[in-house]
């Protein structure tokens, strides 16, 4: 906005001094107005990108928590038999330390924590 006002107050002080005749000065009117009018639709271009992204980054709180349904004992005979890399130490799990446990299970498997979360998740559905 302090854009638009500056151009604003440059463009009417361009007008008022200038040494130019009527039509030449409502054509760098113009030009100025037009070329304002594309920086301006520019830049709701980039916020209305930045906002979407955002939002689309966003992710409530339960999105970072691993929510099963089932028997962890369950799931983790699942994963022992889907991935033999893994040890009991991997898949040791205490209530409140699902974080550690997505931790452990990424850099052992080498998948992010989301398909970790998901993986997991199909195996208690």
């Amino acid at each position: 906005m302090a854009s638009l006002a500056g151009l604003g107050a440059g463009i009417i002080a361009g007008v008022l001094l200038a040494p130019e005749d009527g039509r030449s000065s409502r054509e760098n009117v113009r030009q100025s107005l037009t070329e304002a009018g594309d920086e301006l639709n520019l830049t709701l271009k980039r916020w209305t990108t930045n906002l979407k992204a955002k939002a689309g980054k966003k992710q409530s709180p339960a999105d970072d928590q691993l929510v099963m349904h089932g028997s962890w004992d369950d799931v983790r005979a699942q994963l022992r038999n889907n991935y033999d890399e893994l040890t009991e130490d991997d898949l040791d799990y205490q209530e409140g330390g699902e974080q550690e446990l997505l931790g452990r299970l990424q850099t052992r498997l080498g998948k992010t924590k989301d398909e970790i979360v998901e993986l997991i998740s199909k195996i208690t559905k």
